[in-house]
């Protein structure tokens, strides 16, 4: 078995995914998609910063609230801002 790795331009993209799709069944045994290394970046940072709020709030070191919660915590906040403010 033989591996290929190529590089498609964005605008081809959808096209090149026909393709691939279209050929017969068992005739490509492993396919995957590696985005542009800025985006793998980026996942990468987002992952780590997720994972760290998850593991935050199961170990109780932040508060997740609820809907209501938030909505009524910023609410205050929206109207404490604006009478502090109001005559500036």
């Amino acid at each position: 078995m033989r591996s290929v790795q190529l590089q498609v331009e964005d605008d081809n993209y959808e096209s090149f995914l026909t393709v691939i799709k279209s050929l017969k069944e068992g005739m490509v045994k492993n396919f995957s998609v590696k985005e542009s290394d800025a985006v793998n970046k980026d996942f990468e940072q987002t992952k780590v910063y997720f994972h760290k709020c998850l593991s935050d709030i199961e170990n109780g070191n932040t508060q997740l609230l609820s809907q209501e919660q938030y909505t009524n915590q910023m609410n205050d906040f929206k109207e404490n801002f604006k009478s502090k403010y109001a005559n500036n």
